[in-house]
């Protein structure tokens, strides 16, 4: 039974990196080792993203990313722990932006289980921008390897593309456009925006309103106190009535 399971494992991985030479390791299975590491893409990279302009409800200030791990071996009999670090090389997020935990379970019977790193968005929209590079440094009875798959780069953005999305110039409910305005829009919906099909003219010019007072009031609580281009008007101001 354990032979079968072992040719199971093997194929799924072999599968999924069958395009990914391991040179620089031997991975000795038929001496009964098992070995953790992160889940390759295809190009033989381990990268993770997260945008919170676009992802989750979008008014977000913290998530759980998740970072695939992977056995090459016969499946665990038992749970097992792997340790993990955080690797300044290739990490340019602060000490505030995350919050990796120095170990995690790989559970029993299971060939791919999963590490969740908390990545925090920066307080100021649009101005999130950062990388954090995960290494996983050992596995309680196991061996980590090989050593190529051994690092994640997880990518933490809050960023909208620049352009307007097409269906903005549909409708002049919300004025020019400004990524900054479409940010807080988002937040307001609690969702990205990505078309009007659920609203009628009428409604959509309805919710813009409501926005509109929503973002009135917020900027007297403090929140949301982004300007127009002149530095001095405030942006939802330059929504038309």
């Amino acid at each position: 039974m354990k032979q079968m399971k072992y040719k199971a494992c093997l194929a799924c991985l072999m599968a999924a990196i069958s395009s990914i030479s391991c040179k620089e390791d031997t991975l000795e299975v038929y001496h009964g080792d098992n070995y953790v590491h992160f889940t390759p893409g295809t190009d033989g990279s381990v990268k993770a993203e997260y945008n919170f302009a676009t992802g989750g409800t979008t008014a977000e200030t913290e998530v759980s990313v998740p970072v695939e791990m992977r056995i090459w071996g016969y499946l665990p009999e038992s749970d097992f722990i792997c340790r993990m670090e955080a690797d300044e090389e290739g990490t340019t997020a602060l000490e505030g932006d995350f919050v990796l935990p120095g170990q995690a379970v790989f559970r029993k019977g299971l060939a791919v289980d999963t590490l969740w790193v908390t990545v925090r968005r920066r307080q100021e929209l649009l101005a999130t921008d950062y990388t954090l590079t995960v290494a996983l440094t050992g596995a309680d009875g196991h061996v980590a390897a090989p050593s190529g798959y051994l690092k994640a780069v997880i990518s933490v953005k809050d960023r909208l593309t620049g352009t307007a999305p097409a269906w903005w110039n549909t409708t002049r409910a919300l004025g020019d456009y400004s990524d900054m305005k479409f940010r807080v829009f988002n937040i307001y919906l609690g969702r990205y925006l990505d078309s009007l099909a659920d609203y009628t003219t009428i409604t959509f010019e309805e919710e813009v309103a409501r926005f509109k007072a929503w973002w009135a009031d917020q900027w007297a609580s403090g929140n949301y106190r982004y300007y127009a281009e002149d530095g001095t008007t405030p942006l939802y101001e330059t929504i038309p009535d």
